[in-house]
């Protein structure tokens, strides 16, 4: 498991720096629309990754012309601080450690969503026409907002009374165009995804800006047929709510003086938007989640790629334990072991056939591979082989070692 975040988290490291990065330049050359949709990628990446392990059949033109993989190799690496403060690491245990701060953002979730069901209760109909949603009316809010993933409503401060009607009409738009493309389950989503990967900074800054493209979208989509001067009584009504509140993942947010200059700026450039093209940019994200998936699997190790090639691959892998003293003196070596696949994936049977230094590794490897969980089949399979090489440094040319072909 704790290998799988790792690997997501590079990949979702990489591709959040790279659309953060050139966010700019995507906003000005295909417009609000599209950059939005391009953050879609983000939670692919973990799906693609899911899917093609749940079912590996339907993937095999990711990787054609692989070669079946007499034995699979993985490594099990150590650093030199990991072997000098292995006591420290047993201590913290990372597992709790996590589910510690799952626990506190899930609770801060669940503290908004009361917030705000407080709020919805003591918010009094406002009489203006909005077609799918009712809209209220309350005086302790800033801006206006859409809030309730079951029962959408339009909320909106005692200010909104004051600005025109074309304003108003303009602003419920806005919020309706949120609610009629499922943002606020979006939100939940991109939340959820950021909670999985607290510990990485980046998803962070990615999920702010993500928020923050989405209000740009629907700004694009309600100014689109927009004439001048209704472009600038909207500016107008964002410079009246352009209070910076609090993200929130249960509601939206229109007033953000944070992105204030950006919104008004982009109404300037409008870009048209396509349904077949957003239908299109999805279905090359999600092959494109699939194909980087299959690249950082491969990439990792090549002998891997072939087992799963072949559907005998496992889809639970715990990791050795590197032994202490083993790791104090600097020492790697491998283990090669034989066991039986049975048809619900269990291990068992295991035996060394091989390992260098001799016995150093052993119980380590075989208690892991034991604990191994294999993709289902019909038959299981009888003397699979895989070989485990602990590594600390670069391997010492007096160890000897497998070539795998």
């Amino acid at each position: 498991m704790i290998s799988w975040f790792m690997e997501q988290t590079l990949l979702l490291s990489l591709v959040c720096v790279t659309l953060l990065i050139s966010h700019r330049f995507l906003l000005s050359k295909i417009g609000a629309h599209y950059t939005y949709s391009l953050w879609l990628v983000v939670p692919l990446l973990p799906l693609a990754d899911v899917v093609q392990t749940l079912l590996p059949q339907y993937f095999n033109w990711l990787s054609p012309n692989q070669t079946l993989g007499v034995i699979q190799q993985y490594y099990v690496q150590a650093t030199d601080t990991a072997s000098m403060s292995s006591s420290w690491f047993k201590l913290l245990y990372l597992p709790y450690l996590y589910a510690a701060v799952v626990l506190v953002l899930v609770v801060n979730l669940v503290s908004d969503s009361i917030h705000l069901q407080q709020l919805t209760r003591r918010a009094k109909p406002f009489v203006i026409e909005s077609g799918k949603l009712n809209v209220f009316i309350h005086p302790n809010i800033e801006s206006p907002m859409l809030v309730g993933l079951i029962a959408p409503q339009i909320l909106v401060p005692n200010s909104f009374t004051l600005l025109d009607s074309h304003q108003q009409d303009a602003i419920i738009q806005h919020e309706l165009y949120h609610y009629q493309r499922g943002d606020l389950w979006a939100n939940i989503l991109a939340y959820s995804l950021t909670i999985m990967f607290w510990f990485n900074p980046l998803m962070w800054c990615a999920y702010r800006r993500f928020r923050q493209d989405q209000e740009l979208s629907c700004d694009a989509q309600v100014t689109a047929n927009m004439e001048t001067d209704s472009k600038i009584a909207y500016s107008k009504a964002l410079l009246a709510y352009s209070q910076h509140a609090p993200l929130s993942m249960l509601h939206t947010h229109y007033g953000d003086k944070t992105i204030l200059k950006e919104r008004i700026l982009q109404m300037k450039k409008q870009h048209g938007k396509n349904t077949l093209v957003l239908m299109g940019v999805t279905l090359l994200l999600s092959v494109s989640a699939l194909t980087l998936n299959q690249q950082a699997q491969a990439g990792d190790n090549q002998s891997q790629t072939q087992a799963k090639a072949d559907g005998i691959y496992p889809t639970t892998r715990i990791e050795p334990v590197y032994p202490i003293g083993a790791a104090k003196e600097g020492m790697n070596g491998y283990v090669q072991l034989s066991f039986d696949i049975n048809p619900a994936g269990k291990v068992s049977n295991v035996m060394v056939i091989k390992s260098s230094p001799a016995g150093v590794f052993d119980d380590s490897a075989v208690t892991a591979l034991e604990q191994w969980q294999y993709q289902t089949s019909a038959n299981g399979m009888k003397g699979a082989q895989v070989q485990l090489d602990f590594v600390i440094h670069q391997p010492d040319a007096s160890v000897e070692r497998i070539q795998v072909r």
